[in-house]
């Protein structure tokens, strides 16, 4: 019996993933069907099925991923002795995503289904408050070291921040030629201010 190989059952779970993207950004999450989701991966239906029994099962997993990216940055920032410094890779890392023309439409096709599904709403609920909490976490052990001084409470905090990369995304479809670094600088700016770091 041939051995489970993890690296190359990952590199097939992304493979699927990047596909699955590119077919829900292009045609829509319903107008995808699974059959052309694996024909873009290069896969058999077979294969792909033992890796996502649905297209819930699709979302989910960049919802997944998309936190466990997230809190990963906000762990390094919580440890952070020069959160500025960091604070300016957590702004590129987001914006490199909301900003993303091909992420624009696949997140808004999710939220889209999501609106429709109340399973896979409270599945993707699950995934935020773990990304909410991450960040919350992040903030206070800042707060504690003495490193940042927010000048709201925490939550309430975290909510701001969440609505100010949550509307970018809109934004992005009404004004498409927004420019990028511009909005990097600003938006580091105002988060430094928001979370109380020292500028200097």
């Amino acid at each position: 019996m041939r051995t489970a190989n993890p690296e190359l059952q990952e590199q097939r779970r992304r493979q699927i993933l990047r596909a699955a993207g590119r077919c829900f950004a292009d045609k829509g999450f319903h107008q995808a069907s699974m059959a052309e989701i694996a024909k873009a991966a290069g896969l058999s239906m077979g294969l792909l099925y033992r890796y996502f029994a649905n297209k819930d099962a699709l979302v989910m997993a960049f919802a997944e991923l998309s936190r466990a990216n997230s809190v990963a940055l906000f762990e390094a920032l919580a440890t952070s002795d020069h959160p500025k410094r960091d604070l300016a890779g957590v702004v590129d890392a987001i914006l490199g995503e909301v900003l993303d023309p091909a992420l624009l439409r696949l997140q808004m096709e999710v939220m889209a289904e999501a609106c429709r599904n109340d399973a896979l709403m409270a599945s993707l609920r699950r995934e935020d408050a773990l990304a909410r909490d991450a960040l919350l976490a992040s903030i206070e052990a800042l707060r504690q070291r003495g490193l940042a001084k927010p000048p709201v409470p925490a939550p309430a905090l975290v909510e701001l921040l969440n609505a100010l990369f949550e509307g970018l995304t809109v934004r992005l479809a009404m004004q498409p030629d927004l420019d990028r670094e511009r909005l990097a600088k600003a938006t580091l700016k105002a988060l430094v201010a928001l979370v109380g770091i020292d500028s200097r």
